[in-house]
């Protein structure tokens, strides 16, 4: 009898052995398959950034001659195909040459012009995003009010509108402030967007309501519990806000386009919009140059960002 139980407890111990064996091995295929997929989809997604890298690093020629002249399907019809040619998308240059880089910083000084213009738009916007959204964010967390939910449900109709359907009472409101073609036409609709207050909020009702409780009961005042403790623990929401603020500010085009007449205060956005066949060899290497503030401030507080958007997702 001993002999057979040992058999069977052995017998037992292999099938479990085996059902784990079969369970990490369905893991790991599982985990490969996840990671070649999600590779895929990397890859799909950075491959117009490396061509906008590489392509900076042809030569002039080389870009005109890849790129001049073409012409899209949709032009198919009216395209004279003796003088036109589709564009030849290349990811490796015959040559690698800074050429491009050349003609752009030291041959078009109009191109840093309107890069400090896209400077002096972002930062004011973002700055005063961060300031008034965190305040009126504050307010919504810590009054009782039942008033405030109402208020606030106001704050997500606006923000979902999309932002023709408030381009024309803006205009208005400029026009009889007398801003039009001045940054503040654009920098004073965009200090008070609701989406800044939206991100905040979710943000500052994830901090436990004993702790401001405790704050008060020791005679802090509503300042003191902003700047102690409301604002180090909503980091992750204030990072959230930045970066989205700035990638949105930063790649502005209709209100600039809109709101400034004047095409020495234009951003570099719009100029880089409007780029036809005469700046043709110019076009990587001024886009490439033109996302790296972007792609920095998204690098540098990614880890913040990720959590901001986690807590921004809970009720």
């Amino acid at each position: 009898m001993s002999a057979l139980k040992i058999n069977g407890k052995i017998s037992s111990a292999v099938r479990s052995a085996n059902i784990k064996g079969t369970n990490i091995n369905s893991k790991t295929i599982k985990s490969i398959l996840r990671y070649i997929i999600l590779s895929v989809i990397a890859v799909f997604y950075i491959t117009p950034l490396l061509i906008i890298f590489t392509n900076s690093l042809m030569s002039q020629n080389e870009i005109t001659r890849n790129y001049a002249g073409g012409f899209s399907l949709f032009d198919y019809a009216k395209a004279d195909q003796n003088n036109m040619h589709y564009a030849e998308y290349k990811l490796i240059p015959e040559n690698v040459t800074l050429e491009q880089y050349d003609s752009l910083f030291f041959k078009t000084p109009k191109y840093m012009d309107l890069f400090l213009n896209s400077i002096k738009l972002t930062i004011p916007i973002v700055v005063l995003q961060l300031l008034v959204g965190s305040l009126a964010a504050y307010g919504f967390t810590v009054n009782p009010s039942r008033q405030r939910e109402i208020i606030f449900c106001i704050y997500i109709i606006i923000m979902i509108l999309p932002y023709q359907a408030t381009l024309v009472p803006n205009y208005i409101i400029a026009d009889k402030l007398g801003i039009l073609n001045s940054y503040l036409s654009i920098i004073l609709p965009g200090t008070f967007h609701p989406f800044a207050v939206f991100i905040m909020r979710q943000s500052m009702k994830q901090i436990p309501a004993d702790v401001l409780n405790a704050a008060a009961i020791d005679g802090a005042s509503h300042f003191k519990r902003f700047i102690h403790i409301v604002v180090p623990m909503s980091k992750s929401g204030v990072a959230s806000l930045f970066i989205l603020s700035f990638i949105d500010c930063w790649g502005m085009v209709e209100q600039p386009l809109v709101f400034i007449k004047d095409s020495v205060k234009e951003p570099l956005s719009v100029f880089l919009s409007q780029m036809s066949q005469d700046h043709i060899g110019l076009i990587f290497a001024a886009s490439f140059f033109y996302m790296i503030p972007a792609v920095w401030v998204f690098l540098y507080g990614l880890d913040d960002f990720k959590n901001g958007v986690k807590l921004s997702a809970f009720k």
